[in-house]
């Protein structure tokens, strides 16, 4: 009975890991659900996520300097005395403060506590948050990159399947041509030319076939790696409904690129950053205030420091010169921000570039669709002419080619014209700053 049982549970383990291994063959995915699980896995939003919260302690840092800084100490002296006084005095002191030194054991804090630096901490901090901002723009550009990637491969694999099944359609249509030529060569109603060149039109259609499965293949590949996948996974696409083609202006769109980019957003909070700090490198130069504070007990040593012990001061620190070391630094933070300030002018420009690119690439996909559109309406009507007159005996077997070939690359165009405006609409949506960046927790482990 056990073995039986036994036996039942194997059996049942195998058919369930068999019909987990079919499901998993095949993925099937909307463009919703590929986005959310590419935003979840893709290490290049991780690796932006985690700087940008790096970027966070930067502030942090920053403004440490604005609270009071208590140090703990626990200081235990010892002196080799020659004398019945119990204290030594040092002549060359040294790193020590003190030339008197005498035998103790004590405990206390220090308290250091900035009254003015004359605005160099809070432009330290300011730098440190549009710094945090910039990264945090990086974030979302990272995202948008991720988006795009995935958009365009998944309407890829959709073209790409799109043109594998006009292969397939085509190799069936041509191996029908095929079968009836030699039906009518066997009873001498065609010649054996008219065979030969139907077979090659098959070999072409078949030729097709391997073209538009390598695409295919390639596409999933790359969408594989945008998923996060290190091999190549087969899916099973939902079709995405058709955008309408509209007719936008273009000087809209670069307003809006120019405003929404990330990138152009974060050399912006860069700039800040960078100005802000060349005002706190320029107030290095400034006097710094601070009041000092210290408090403890001397519990064993020497009669004459034993008991409590407590004093403040207030200290200003004022630099008079350091080799010219402030005003370089000053002057360093400012070439920075200027070359900052150019990048950012560079990056717009190329900006403009990429939207007027990516705006007339979709404009013309779109008035694609439309003439691709007719012309395969066009060409099965030739095609379906061209047969009628080949049975007809009115038209030879090169001008029924000529149309089977011409409707294929009718049906062909039609269907990269599609998916063609749909990967030219996505990067026109990235260029402009408009695609949608979905912001699932991130689970970084």
């Amino acid at each position: 009975m056990k073995i039986a049982l036994f036996s039942l549970f194997c059996l049942s383990t195998c058919v369930l890991a068999a019909g987990e291994q079919k499901e998993s063959a095949s993925l099937v995915l909307d463009i919703a659900k590929a986005e959310s699980i590419a935003l979840r896995y893709a290490p290049k939003i991780g690796a932006a996520w985690f700087k940008a919260e790096a970027s966070k302690q930067q502030i942090v840092e920053a403004r440490a300097d604005l609270f009071p800084q208590i140090t703990g100490i626990v200081g235990l002296a010892g002196a080799n005395t020659t004398n019945s006084t119990d204290v030594t005095r040092i002549g060359a002191s040294g790193g020590l403060n003190n030339p008197s030194v005498y035998n103790r054991e004590s405990n206390g804090v220090t308290i250091t506590q900035l009254i003015t630096d004359f605005g160099r901490t809070s432009n330290l901090i300011s730098a440190a948050r549009y710094d945090s901002l910039s990264q945090q723009e990086k974030t979302r550009l990272a995202r948008a990159e991720v988006i795009l990637l995935v958009d365009a491969t998944y309407f890829k694999i959709l073209g790409a399947q799109a043109l594998l099944q006009v292969a397939n359609e085509t190799v069936s249509a041509r191996q029908l041509v095929v079968d009836q030529v030699s039906e009518l060569t066997k009873a001498k109603l065609k010649s054996d030319l008219d065979l030969s060149f139907a077979k090659v039109d098959l070999q072409n259609a078949r030729l097709l076939v391997l073209q538009a499965q390598n695409a295919v293949g390639n596409a999933e590949s790359e969408l594989s790696a945008a998923l996060g996948y290190r091999e190549r996974q087969h899916f099973l696409l939902t079709e995405e409904s058709q955008y309408i083609p509209g007719k936008t202006d273009i000087e809209p769109l670069i307003f809006q690129a120019l405003q929404y980019r990330p990138e152009l957003v974060a050399l912006r909070d860069e700039y800040q950053g960078a100005m802000k700090f060349s005002s706190a490198e320029r107030e290095a130069m400034y006097p710094v205030i601070s009041a000092i504070g210290a408090a403890g007990r001397t519990a064993w040593g020497d009669k004459a420091v034993q008991g409590n012990y407590s004093a403040g001061a207030i200290n200003v620190e004022l630099p008079i010169f350091t080799g010219w070391r402030l005003t370089a630094r000053y002057r360093e933070a400012q070439f920075n921000a200027k070359a900052v300030q150019k990048t950012l002018q560079d990056a717009e420009d190329e900006v403009v570039k990429d939207v007027n690119e990516a705006w007339l690439d979709a404009l013309t996909a779109s008035d694609k669709i439309e003439v691709t559109k007719d012309l395969v309406a066009n060409a099965k009507e030739a095609l379906e002419l061209a047969q009628s007159r080949y049975k007809l005996g009115l038209n030879s077997i090169i001008e029924l080619s000529q149309a089977q070939l011409n409707a294929t690359q009718a049906e062909i165009g039609y269907a990269s014209a599609k998916y063609e405006y749909q990967v030219d609409r996505v990067k026109l949506e990235f260029d402009t700053g408009a695609l949608k960046y979905c912001t699932p927790i991130p689970q970084f482990h």
